[in-house]
């Protein structure tokens, strides 16, 4: 079941499920989608943990046009929900630039509330020049349908999965001009303060163990990068799957839920954190 709880001024829709003790995960969209993009994912979660999906504003069942905003708002109104529902010890699991948000929220309330996350193909260098070129497109009222598309065939990637398909074609409705140029203009402004995710990451207060699952691109040099940035900071895995499309987690739910458990298992001294 679908709730929703009015909070900093904004209809925040969620679901919360399961009583298992220890720390609750936190589910967070990409742009665009709402909480069902982690439908075939949750049961391999539950009866292990609570699972708490979260919907950004202007993103659950309500699509009435929102005022702006962007990663300050989608980090307070997550915590605000959080601590509404009293949870204490969590660890977010975001798709794409949800990553986003996830790492501004381990960055607020630090190890002890946030102690690792998981990011679900988010790239991770520097924007690519057709990426930004897309974002950019979609940006103008007079190209963003083209652009738009253009994005969502790279996402899928000529893959015939029935359960990405049905996720794309019956899902992901309800969103117009207004939402996606936001979208583009959030996630664009991010790569120009940040440079990149794993700049973001680096740039953390207190590091903590964090990995990235992922399908595509398929790339030897994306993949080399990834390495590198591991061999300097321990605390970073990451992990290519053998999927088609961006949508791991509704690809190959099982395998996400493989790489959320390792992670949660994964007990680094803390001296090499640092």
């Amino acid at each position: 079941m679908t709730y929703t709880m009015t909070l900093n001024g904004a209809q925040i829709a969620f679901d919360d499920q399961g009583l298992a003790p220890g720390p609750a995960i936190v589910l967070l969209n990409g742009w665009g989608h709402d909480h069902r993009a982690y439908d075939r994912l949750v049961p391999h979660l539950l009866p292990r943990h609570r699972v708490i999906r979260v919907c950004w504003r202007g993103h659950g069942p309500d699509r009435t046009p929102v005022d702006d905003f962007g990663l300050p708002e989608q980090t307070a109104d997550t915590i605000a929900l959080l601590d509404a529902l009293e949870v204490e010890t969590f660890v977010p699991v975001a798709h794409a630039h949800g990553g986003w948000v996830a790492l501004e929220i381990a960055e607020r309330l630090g190890p002890e509330r946030v102690p690792r996350l998981m990011i679900l193909d988010l790239i991770m260098t520097p924007a690519p020049p057709e990426f930004t070129a897309g974002l950019r497109a979609i940006q103008r009222h007079e190209t963003w349908l083209e652009g738009r598309d253009l994005l969502v065939r790279s996402w899928l990637a000529g893959s015939s999965n029935e359960a990405v398909l049905h996720h794309m074609t019956q899902e992901c409705g309800g969103f117009g001009f207004d939402m996606w140029s936001r979208a583009c203009r959030v996630i664009e402004g991010l790569y120009d303060t940040w440079g990149s995710p794993m700049n973001r990451m680096e740039r953390l207060s207190e590091p903590r163990p964090i990995r990235h699952v992922f399908s595509h691109p398929r790339s030897a040099a994306y993949d080399a990068a990834q390495e590198e940035f591991r061999r300097r900071n321990p605390w970073f895995s990451y992990t290519r799957l053998d999927g088609e499309t961006h949508f791991p987690g509704v690809e190959l739910p099982d395998e996400v839920a493989a790489e959320l458990f390792d992670l949660l298992a994964e007990d680094l001294p803390e001296k090499d954190l640092r």
